[in-house]
């Protein structure tokens, strides 16, 4: 549960659990939403908040402890010292915001000895700047004065006792006595004269409570590095006591592992040449060491900006950091440096920073090695974190850049669904156009056929129909493979067949320069029966030859090829003398004229069917009105009354004489 506590940061939410309690104040964890992803490894803008109020005692009569510790984080910024964000006060407790931090007690027992060396390493080099650069004494060296980042490196906090040189006495250590780690305060700390040396005691105590139960040959120059502290750092003469820059000299703290460790850091400092070797020789030494250890420890120093920059790293070291190793694969050459479950727990993490980081060369890189370890990332993690960031990239002005976010982009397709990568509303715009194999009649040679080549075994059932059957006493054309008839029929005469057959195979056709383009298309689409396409033969007999017919059972009844041919004869003969007797009847063309045509009114009524007998008009008899008389002699056609003598089919004529 958390809750907004109304502060100078927008969107801070505050966790009601708090981390850690301390003497001066309360430690907890918080989120900035809608932040710069800066303050955290994780990328989600995690931040650290302290709660303090106003405690009673000498050293904090003007301010709080909170107070003096956040002044001094704002005064003093160093990469080894917890970054500051954010002060405020909200009524009387006084809020401060720092990077994300835990304290080193809550995970010390995870620290693994060359952590352990990194992180004391860290605390030396601010421990350093403080006493050279700034002139200021911590006076508290201790675990609880020590926090973690999330990605494993120490910062040195408890900067509530710090103070200057010239302020530094005994008067003021005694007054800083009661809240003070004990066992890191000199006992004879009051009866020296000079005390500026009692932040090297400190640091030995913290030395030893660090490598507490580990055994001295875990980190190189342990052993001997113990002896120092012990015998230089807590020497009871405080004067000869070293300075703190003189124990960074320390082999403890220039073995190969720490010296990498050194000279990433310090990268912008290096000659050319140096970086080159460096960086040519890096992966070979770093598989020596544990695999955890490294990603941790130079996992972001690794992916850092001016590491990516750096034409050597680019090319020996970035693509076998970004991709991850697969456990499978029998080229160790091209396989990635960490594991998969090291991978997502330290190197994801800093490549979602990666992504938001608005360098040319830095998203070129990433994305030409995309591919290498998009997998990696949860579908969340890619919709909500490296989608957004793709997206901006492919309104970039330069071409290359956009040209490769497309291939990215791309390869989030198949992962996230193009309804994702896209966006807005998509149709169904192309269609698969290949042939279908099921609907397709494939010829095996296998198959039997006659001696002119066509099939004369399989039955209509046994080819493909992609529509609807209907059982009908009559073979609906419909569900013909169209490929089985290669020659449209013939429209006349087609009408009248009564019995449907199939020819399987093409027919010859005679030398008379007729084709199927001289007929018009003739359609069926409603699935009814029709029977004009099914027998071409019966169409066309006078100019095609049928080769074979395939045995069908119509009408439940099986026929044999010969019965098949002995009917097709039969009406064959009948069409032909028909066609020969209506041609000796026709004397003249002008008899197909409508007009001319005679009508035999004994077969009207007879075999011939009238179609139009329930269209015809019934006219009614008009009503005969009597007029007045009229002279005789007047003689008009426009007053011509009808004799009702006259029978009423007699018209009047195609003229006038009158």
């Amino acid at each position: 549960m958390m809750g907004n506590e109304g502060s100078q940061l927008s969107g801070l939410e505050i966790e009601e659990k708090a981390t850690d309690i301390s003497d001066f104040w309360t430690h907890y964890q918080a989120t900035i939403k809608d932040s710069c992803r800066y303050f955290s490894l994780k990328g989600d803008g995690s931040v650290s908040v302290f709660k303090g109020q106003a405690v009673p005692g000498p050293l904090w009569t003007i301010t709080s402890p909170l107070e003096k510790f956040s002044n001094n984080l704002l005064k003093y910024r160093h990469p080894c010292i917890i970054r500051y964000i954010s002060a405020w006060q909200q009524r009387s407790t006084l809020h401060l915001a720092t990077e994300y931090v835990q304290p080193l007690s809550h995970i010390l027992n995870s620290q693994t000895p060359l952590q352990l060396c990194i992180g004391l390493n860290n605390i030396l080099r601010a421990l350093v700047f403080l006493h050279e650069q700034a002139g200021m004494s911590h006076n508290n060296v201790s675990i609880s004065a020590i926090y973690v980042t999330g990605d494993g490196q120490w910062k040195l906090g408890g900067l509530e006792y710090l103070c200057a040189f010239t302020e530094l006495t005994p008067g003021y250590l005694k007054q800083a006595r009661i809240h003070r780690y004990d066992k890191a305060v000199d006992p004879n700390e009051e009866s020296y004269d000079n005390v500026s040396k009692v932040d090297q005691y400190g640091f030995a105590v913290l030395v030893e409570d660090a490598f507490k139960g580990h055994k001295d040959d875990e980190v190189p120059y342990l052993r001997e590095f113990k002896t120092y502290c012990r015998d230089m750092l807590q020497h009871t003469n405080p004067v000869k006591r070293p300075k703190l820059s003189e124990v960074l000299q320390h082999n403890f703290f220039n073995h190969e592992f720490i010296t990498i460790y050194k000279f990433l850091n310090f990268l912008p400092l290096k000659s050319e040449e140096e970086r080159c070797d460096f960086f040519t020789n890096i992966l070979d030494t770093l598989k020596c060491y544990d695999e955890e250890t490294v990603a941790k420890q130079l996992g972001g120093l690794l992916l850092s900006r001016l590491t990516m920059l750096d034409q050597t790293a680019r090319k020996d070291v970035i693509p076998f950091i970004l991709k991850p190793k697969n456990e499978r694969s029998q080229n160790a050459e091209h396989s990635g440096f960490f594991s998969i479950s090291v991978y997502k727990e330290h190197v994801k993490p800093r490549l979602m920073q990666l992504f938001a980081v608005r360098d040319t060369q830095i998203r070129m890189l990433l994305l030409t090695h995309f591919s290498k370890f998009v997998h990696m990332f949860s579908h969340e993690e890619l919709s909500q974190h490296i989608l957004p960031e793709l997206l901006l990239g492919i309104k970039d002005t330069d071409d290359n850049l956009v040209a490769s976010t497309l291939i990215c982009l791309s390869e989030l397709v198949p992962i996230l669904g193009a309804d994702t990568v896209i966006g807005g509303k998509r149709s169904k715009l192309f269609t698969d156009g290949r042939p279908n194999p099921k609907s397709n009649l494939v010829l095996s040679s296998n198959v039997p056929k006659e001696e002119n080549g066509f099939l004369a075994t399989k039955s209509l059932r046994d080819f493909h129909c992609s529509e609807d059957s209907y059982e009908q006493n009559e073979v609906d054309n419909s569900s013909f493979d169209k490929n089985l008839l290669n020659e449209r029929p013939s429209p006349v005469g087609g009408e009248s067949v009564e019995e449907k057959y199939i020819i399987t195979t093409e027919t010859k056709r005679n030398n008379t320069g007729e084709s199927e383009e001289d007929w018009s298309d003739w359609d069926n689409s409603n699935n009814q029966t029709s029977t004009a396409p099914v027998l071409p033969f019966l169409q066309s007999l006078e100019k095609e030859e049928v080769i074979a017919v395939e045995p069908i059972e119509i009408n439940n009844t099986p026929h044999s090829v010969s019965n098949l041919k002995e009917q097709s004869d039969k009406k064959t003969a009948l069409l032909q003398k028909a066609a020969i007797q209506a041609k000796k009847n026709m004397v003249d063309i002008s008899e197909l004229d409508i007009k001319n045509q005679k009508v035999d009114s004994s077969k009207k009524n007879g075999d011939e069917f009238d179609f139009f007998a329930d269209m015809k008009p019934v006219i009614e008899k008009p009503a005969v009105v009597t007029l007045a008389q009229v002279d005789s002699d007047f003689s008009s056609k426009l007053n011509f009354v009808p004799n009702e003598g006259v029978e009423e089919n007699d018209g009047w004529g195609e003229s006038w004489n009158d």
